[in-house]
């Protein structure tokens, strides 16, 4: 195996703790510094989108994190860090996406809808409740980012979505999920992506389902930052917990789970190190830059 060149670490779940996921911890901080100071390049690679993942980064008191590339929702944009230019975008047909959509709706699911590549800072959803898990998710995107467009409130979705959007997804129970995988799975076969993930909002019973352009995962987001540093994927380690970590985590040259990630997950990484709670990724690091030696 290679010296590693990249480290690539997914955000919720892995970096950032289950008591705050806005700021990454301090002995994370000074390990990815100190990987970084050894000329390791460092990217992250996460779902959420540009606005919420550059705040980590700015409130991570670090000059040297700021600049990092950032692959965003599942590999749907790739963006450099210290310009903020765009070098990578992949999106959903608009016919597609209210398609899509329809079906969501007739199977008694919410649908949020993410903004064009180019603006790529709003969530449209229609202006009624939800159920308490996305509740929470639009509040804190509200309340934590601080941008008067994160979400935007609509009367009705179809009459508004007149771009390519991004993303597609909601937040149901695992029984309403795994019926509109199977349904859009089927229809959709070869056309879009779908995701369904665990949610760390409320209680834990909530599961994320989620469409992308069917070129969108996180190994295409690690393939894409190997690219533009000309490092090979059996170069790259990639620290990650969730199901949508794994085809990343397969590419990669060196795969590890945090110990909070769900044991058939930890079963097919190399290394598992400790939770996210017990700063899982600085050990990561600590034993990549002890191997790179």
């Amino acid at each position: 195996m290679r010296k590693i060149g990249l480290i690539a670490i997914d955000l919720d779940g892995t970096l950032l703790s289950s008591e705050n996921n806005m700021r990454i911890s301090e002995r994370n901080v000074k390990a990815l510094e100190k990987a970084l100071g050894k000329g390791i390049k460092v990217a992250i690679i996460t779902g959420r989108n540009y606005l919420s993942a550059k705040n980590v980064l700015e409130n991570s008191g670090s000059d040297a994190l700021k600049r990092v590339p950032l692959s965003l929702q599942n590999g749907s944009i790739l963006v450099e860090g210290s310009t903020n230019k765009i070098l990578k975008g992949y999106d959903l047909k608009k016919d597609v996406a209210l398609a899509i959509m329809k079906d969501m709706k007739n199977n008694g699911v919410d649908i949020m809808v993410y903004d064009s590549i180019k603006r790529g800072i709003s969530i449209f959803v229609e202006d009624k409740p939800y159920n308490r898990a996305i509740e929470i998710y639009l509040k804190n995107r509200i309340e934590i980012i601080n941008h008067a467009k994160t979400v935007v409130k609509v009367k009705n979705l179809f009459n508004t979505i007149r771009f390519n959007p991004i993303q597609l997804a909601t937040i149901d129970t695992e029984e309403k999920v795994d019926n509109l995988v199977e349904i859009i799975t089927r229809k959709y076969n070869g056309v879009v992506k779908v995701q369904k993930t665990v949610s760390y909002l409320d209680d834990g019973s909530w599961w994320w389902f989620e469409v992308f352009n069917k070129s969108c995962s996180k190994s295409r987001g690690l393939k894409d930052i190997c690219s533009i540093f000309n490092l090979s994927l059996e170069e790259s380690a990639y620290i990650g917990d969730n199901y949508n970590d794994i085809e990343a985590m397969e590419v990669a040259g060196m795969s590890i789970a945090v110990d909070n990630a769900p044991e058939d997950i930890k079963r097919i990484c190399d290394y598992v190190v400790a939770s996210n709670n017990e700063n899982g990724v600085a050990e990561a690091i600590e034993m990549i830059l002890e191997r790179n030696v």
